[in-house]
C-alpha cells in the first residue's frame, strides 16, 4: 500500500468512528432537548467528522499519480451524475404524485451518501475496467 493511501486510513478511520459514535449520541439527545440552540448545536456534531471525511478524500485524491486521479474523476463525474440522475427521475415522480411524498429532510439528509455511495461503485467499476484492459 502506498504511503498516500495508508494516510488516508489513518485520516478516514477516525472521522468515520467518530461520525458514528456522534450520530448515535446526537440522535439520542435530541430526544432530551428542547430549545433552538442546544438541538442545533447537537444536531450539527456529526457534521464536524464528515468535514473531516472530505478533507482525507481531498488529501488523497491530491497525492495520487495522475493515472488515479484520472480514475477519481471518472468516478466523481458518472457516480455525481448517476446520483444526481436519480435524485432528479425521484423529484419528477415525487412531483407528478406518482410516489408518496416523504418529509424534505428525509430527501435531503440521503444527498451525501448518496453521492458517496455512487463515486465508490463507480470507482469499483472503473478499476475493474482499467484493470480487464
Amino acid at each position: 500500500m502506498r504511503p498516500v493511501h495508508k494516510r488516508y486510513l489513518w485520516e478516514m478511520a477516525p472521522a468515520l468512528l467518530g461520525y458514528v459514535v456522534l450520530i448515535m449520541v446526537s440522535v439520542a439527545w435530541l430526544k432530551t432537548l428542547e430549545g433552538t440552540a442546544a438541538r442545533t448545536v447537537v444536531t450539527l456534531l456529526p457534521v464536524l467528522p464528515v468535514g473531516f471525511m472530505i478533507r482525507a478524500m481531498v488529501r488523497a485524491i491530491r497525492g495520487q499519480d495522475e493515472f488515479e486521479r484520472r480514475i477519481d474523476l471518472e468516478s466523481i463525474a458518472i457516480g455525481g451524475a448517476v446520483g444526481g440522475f436519480g435524485f432528479f427521475t425521484y423529484g419528477m415522480l415525487l412531483n407528478a404524485k406518482v410516489l408518496p411524498a416523504p418529509p424534505a429532510e428525509a430527501i435531503a439528509i440521503w444527498v451525501l451518501p448518496v453521492l458517496l455511495f455512487t463515486f465508490g461503485v463507480t470507482k469499483c467499476g472503473i478499476n475493474w475496467y482499467y484493470r480487464t484492459r
